[in-house]
């Protein structure tokens, strides 16, 4: 009778096991959207004699499972398939740092087996970062960043103002603030101006004019690695119209052009108009502006989402077989600087073995550009050697830095392909 008690227990623990995980979502309320609360078994093998052990192993069970659950809504099957060592290694090496809080619900051990019913509060957005420095998860494409560059003449101005002007001091634009709000909003990411000591450093700048040549152009854009140069002039002045004597109209007008940086081509364009009534002049000139700038951020966000989205699909898929990928930590600061690059689209993981990977990245320039912009990053336990740049492919070997002779230090050089274009 005692062992059917015993059975029995053992049985109606498993079925409200059963019972509790089938909605473990909706068992109790989340403390934050980021915490998801998963209620779990595990079980501990109990040898010798040791029941504190075991009791430990079978919640240490329950933990991984609970976060591999987490694990797996967020990525999809194929992907955890396709990269199951690296997934397996998070899993087992990092679960401590996903478990916000936990707590035994209910134990009890059975044979030589111990059993636990355990409720655990996981970090998905912590679980969702480790996937994604990984390559399991796919990173969202990257906003388009932009550089605006507007030179504006409000009324009672003698000449336009413009940033990249070093002689004089720099003036609030109000067309580019205008801009700024709106090409955010959209989801651009607007990049703020190189400064005056980087401008001087820079050699063949030409600044002195409100409109500058295609060279500096590309050159300024690149300074803050932007994806989009927006170029153009806004103004102001004082129509003929008049209302009771005080009361003056003014037209605004804004006129730019959007550049891909990467092939130098023109990807959007814009003439704006705005007339506003003002009894100041300044006040007047500047309202006009803002209303002619509103308009053209409206227009050119237009222009960009569907320009920018084309020449995203034209970036050319690079191979890099990336060898000493056994240590993990290695592995996310090398993807962390990779995707830090300018140029640099979007990074899947296509294969993994024991200590090596390879990586198809999504990249708009050539690949010697890539390979050179690698070996310009520095990494503190590591060094990179490019043992092969070929067309469409870079092998690389990460190498310990006690191999390297120095911290920082790229481990070795590379020779570009100077037949590719």
């Amino acid at each position: 009778m005692p062992f059917f008690s015993l059975k029995k227990t053992c049985l109606i623990f498993f079925v409200l096991a059963l019972v509790f995980l089938s909605i473990r979502t909706s068992f109790s309320q989340e403390p934050t959207p980021d915490l998801k609360t998963i209620i779990v078994t595990g079980s501990g093998l109990v040898s010798q004699n040791n029941v504190a052990k075991a009791r430990e192993n079978a919640i240490s069970e329950s933990l991984i499972t609970a976060v591999g659950i987490v694990m797996s809504d967020l990525a999809p099957s194929d992907a955890l398939v396709s990269n199951f060592q690296s997934a397996n290694e998070i899993l087992y090496t990092h679960t401590d740092n996903f478990i916000n809080d936990y707590r035994v619900l209910a134990e009890t051990k059975y044979e030589n087996r111990y059993r636990v019913l355990v409720q655990a509060k996981i970090s998905t957005s912590k679980v969702k970062q480790q996937l994604m420095e990984t390559g399991i998860l796919t990173i969202e494409n990257k906003k388009p960043k932009v550089l605006l560059l507007l030179a504006e003449q409000n009324i009672g101005d003698i000449q336009p103002h413009y940033w990249w002007d070093i002689q004089t001091p720099e003036k609030e634009n109000k067309a580019e603030t205008i801009l700024t709000g709106i090409l955010t909003r959209k989801g651009f990411v607007v990049k703020g101006h190189p400064n005056t000591t980087t401008l001087f450093e820079t050699k063949d700048l030409i600044l002195n004019t409100p409109e500058p040549d295609q060279n500096t152009i590309i050159k300024l854009a690149k300074l803050v690695q932007a994806d989009i140069a927006i170029v153009g002039r806004s103004s102001a002045e004082q129509s003929s119209n008049t209302m009771g004597g005080d009361s003056h109209s003014f037209k605004g007008t804004l006129m730019a052009r959007a550049i891909y940086i990467s092939n130098e081509g023109e990807i959007g364009k814009t003439v704006q108009t705005a007339n506003t009534v003002n009894t100041d002049k300044v006040s007047g000139g500047l309202d006009a502006i803002s209303q002619a700038a509103s308009l053209a951020g409206e227009d050119l966000a237009v222009q960009l989402t569907s320009s920018y989205s084309k020449k995203e699909t034209e970036q050319s898929s690079i191979k890099i077989v990336l060898e000493g990928t056994r240590n993990l930590s290695n592995f996310v600061k090398f993807r962390k600087a990779l995707s830090s690059l300018n140029n640099v689209g979007e990074i899947r993981s296509s294969e993994m073995k024991s200590n090596e990977t390879t990586l198809t990245v999504e990249y708009r320039d050539n690949i010697n550009t890539l390979a050179e912009s690698l070996m310009l990053q520095s990494f503190d336990s590591f060094g990179i050697n490019i043992s092969n740049v070929s067309p469409g492919q870079l092998n690389i070997v990460l190498i310990p830095t006690e191999k390297t002779g120095g911290a920082g230090t790229p481990a070795g050089n590379f020779k570009a392909d100077t037949t590719q274009e």
